[in-house]
């Protein structure tokens, strides 16, 4: 097996660089890997800058620029002084985090005028990319032949976590941060090293009525008018190095940041994005593709959808409630229109039929090529078992998932009785994540859920997750939920239901921090001797769920080996070009400003005005334009950002880069690397894109940094941040205005 995995990993670097064909513009490519694009073809669309313009470990370059925001997004520096720019909802938790019903920074926006008055984004850090390389080989060393999968799987697990540490050496301390990531299933490994800030500070923030403009509604939608950006800044210690937050900290000094240019922008004009995307699934199997189409992504729905309406109504009881969950909602309703975007997408790409054509035809190369067969001609007939036994149990899995994640009190439970009925396992069979050494983290992380908790909605979500337990099938039933309300049906169970999370979130024995820290000293068998209903609620389904828990265990060691071969037999058979899966990693996409045709007699134009923002008015939520704003628009106050073109102020537009969750607030660049915008979202007909690229619909939404300019000034008073920031407006480089 050695032999085998290293063969293919040989295999894969081989096909990462090789020439290739024009792929009109997608991938998300390593930043490290221009050199390798056909240079030629992308210089004669506007691209100006060299490799190691883009990416470089010896000279200041953009990828020191670029900044990994914990929130799940993407920043840029936009000035010396640790100025970043990334989109309103990246921020909004902070924003979320800071606000109270005296000050609602939601609402009302937030506004620093000295870095004096700059207030904390709690909980947020910034990381910057400092250098990567293929580990590959070093990795896949630590599988040996006779290892089942479980053991593969733990030595891989050790391996990576062995080069983490002797990579890292101590630098911590220093900000340092180390991390082992894993590509396209297991293909291939990189060691990334980055520099993590901790202290981020709000300083601009525009109201919700302009940063989140549009809602839900036009999440995902063109034509957009939103104007989904916030400044943040950096803080380090006095000595240059990160450092919490403190009163005496200074400002990050970047070696690199990025030139803002407003001269304005036409369709063609090229483009390029670098961020940090979070998930794509290019190279999966047909079986895959089906599982998530017509599973997994249609109970997440359904699950998503449960839980955004009880939190929505327990919101509109109480108006401080609302405030503090307005994130978790925002973040609900994202996924939800994505997760139904995709299925959307799925069908309309016609992929699982494309995909098993092509493993046909895979299948039939492997027959007229014995050294290729000899290599992979089992994988498919493995992992197609592999799924019907997944699909056999999945959705009582899943609703015992959502059980598990329905509340900070319930989620502490749970890991306590894992972690106790984890140490009865024999020493090898245990898992590292539940260790003693790991305990720190898993506090640490209770300690700061249980900081946000909301005891009501977790008893709504505890309800939802019962409702979605009462409806499994009648041979896969919860036991120990039917015994509590398996005598009642429709509305009177759902009562119950609704009863019963009530009462054992408000009235369990676990009430504070330290309470619940002390089960994680607990054996199994006290822990299962503890007379709370909520805790025998969660007893129950964990010894139930052990049972599939072994099972999707060995389904992931199972489909982790065999996806390296699968995907090095596809590769090998189309000698095409390859770029890795989005993992969250830094990526380089390029592309251009470009209408599409989202359906028969339907033309999307490329650019949207604040014309168009005043037209969507109707004076309540998401669609309340600011008086401000509408006083602006009629005075036609437009300072120096009106586009003669479009005879208005440019709000958003439309690209073809290649792009997923996760580089929400990337910089969008043209072709020397200014800063034309920020990317913020997808369009619903490109929400396939994390399983296929279709140029005619893919689309990326950015807004353009002419909005940005213009609200910053006109509408938040924060001109001031122009003085340090290089802003083009013309073919002359001017600091300011």
């Amino acid at each position: 097996m050695f032999r085998k995995f290293l063969t293919v990993s040989l295999l894969i670097v081989a096909l990462a660089f090789a020439p290739f064909a024009s792929l009109a513009d997608e991938g998300m490519w390593l930043p490290d890997s221009l050199s390798k694009l056909p240079l030629g073809q992308l210089k004669k669309r506007g691209f100006e800058l060299k490799p190691e313009d883009v990416y470089s470990t010896t000279q200041p370059s953009l990828k020191d620029a670029i900044v990994q925001i914990s929130a799940g997004g993407t920043g840029s520096f936009v000035s010396g002084e640790g100025l970043i720019l990334t989109n309103h909802h990246v921020a909004f938790a902070a924003i979320t985090r800071a606000s109270t019903t005296e000050k609602d920074y939601i609402n009302n926006g937030f506004l620093a005028k000295s870095r004096a008055e700059e207030i904390p984004a709690q909980g947020y850090t910034v990381s910057i990319l400092q250098e990567f390389k293929d580990v590959t080989a070093e990795v896949l060393s630590a599988a040996k032949p006779e290892m089942s999968p479980e053991e593969r799987d733990r030595a891989l697990a050790a391996k990576r976590g062995e080069i983490q540490k002797t990579a890292l050496n101590g630098r911590d301390k220093d900000g340092i941060r180390i991390q082992v990531v894993e590509a396209t299933s297991g293909l291939q490994y990189y060691l990334y090293t980055y520099l993590t800030l901790r202290d981020v500070r709000i300083v601009y923030a525009p109201p919700k009525s302009i940063g989140y403009f549009g809602g839900d509604p036009d999440n995902f939608e063109w034509p957009r008018h939103c104007g989904d950006f916030t400044y943040l800044r950096a803080y380090v210690g006095a000595d240059g190095k990160p450092a919490s937050f403190s009163k005496d900290n200074v400002p990050f000094k970047p070696k690199r940041f990025l030139a803002v240019n407003a001269a304005g922008i036409k369709e063609g004009d090229f483009t390029f994005v670098m961020g940090h995307p979070g998930a794509t699934y290019r190279y999966r199997e047909s079986y895959s593709l089906d599982f998530r189409q017509n599973i997994q992504l249609p109970d997440q729905i359904a699950a998503l959808k449960k839980q955004i309406d009880s939190l929505t109504k327990l919101g509109e009881k109480n108006p401080a409630l609302k405030i503090r969950l307005a994130d978790q909602i925002f973040s609900m309703s994202n996924s939800l229109k994505a997760f139904e975007g995709a299925v959307l997408g799925l069908k309309k790409l016609n992929l699982v039929e494309r995909r098993r054509a092509e493993e046909e035809a895979l299948k039939k190369w492997l027959d007229a090529n014995p050294a290729a067969k000899a290599k992979y001609g089992n994988v498919l007939p493995q992992i197609e078992a592999l799924y019907a036994d997944l699909r056999s149990f999945t959705s009582k899995q899943s609703a015992f998932t959502e059980l598990f994640d329905a509340g900070d009190l319930i989620g502490a439970l749970y890991f306590a009785y894992l972690r106790a009925t984890d140490k009865e396992k024999p020493t090898g069979e245990r898992n590292p994540q539940l260790s003693d050494g790991a305990l720190p983290q898993i506090l640490n992380q209770i300690s700061g859920d249980w900081n946000e908790r909301e005891p009501e909605a977790e008893a709504k979500t505890l309800a939802t997750a019962l409702e979605t337990l009462a409806d499994l099938p009648a041979n896969q039933k919860f036991a120990f939920v039917e015994t509590l309300f398996g005598n009642q049906t429709g509305n009177a169970r759902r009562q119950a239901e609704r009863d019963f999370a009530d009462k054992t979130i408000a009235n369990s024995k676990f009430k504070s921090l330290d309470e619940v820290k002390k089960l994680f000293s607990a054996s199994a068998a006290d822990i299962r001797a503890i007379d709370d209903p909520l805790v025998k609620l969660i007893v129950a389904a964990v010894d139930e769920n052990a049972p599939f828990a072994k099972r999707v265990a060995k389904f992931n060691s199972e489909v982790v080996r065999l996806r390296p071969n699968y995907v090095a037999a596809m590769l090998e058979m189309k000698k095409g070009a390859y770029y890795p899966d989005a993992n969250f990693t830094l990526r380089f996409t390029y592309g251009e400003v470009k209408s599409y045709k989202p359906r028969d007699a339907v033309y999307y134009h490329w650019q949207t005005s604040l014309a168009g923002v005043i037209a969507k008015d109707t004076g309540e939520d998401p669609f309340n334009v600011p008086a401000a704003l509408k006083d602006l628009a009629k005075k036609k106050d437009y300072g120096n950002y009106f586009d003669a073109q479009l005879n208005d102020v440019p709000v958003n537009f439309l690209t073809t880069t290649d792009i997923t969750g996760g580089n929400s607030g990337s910089p969008i660049m043209n072709g020397r690397g200014e800063m034309i915008g920020l990317v913020f979202d997808g369009n619903y007909e490109g929400l396939g894109g994390d399983y296929a690229f279709d140029g005619n619909l893919n689309r990326t939404i950015n807004v353009d940094i002419r909005y940005v300019l213009f609200v910053t000034e006109k509408l938040g008073g924060a001109a001031y941040l122009f003085d340090e920031m290089q802003i083009k407006r013309g073919k002359a480089m001017t600091a300011g205005k």
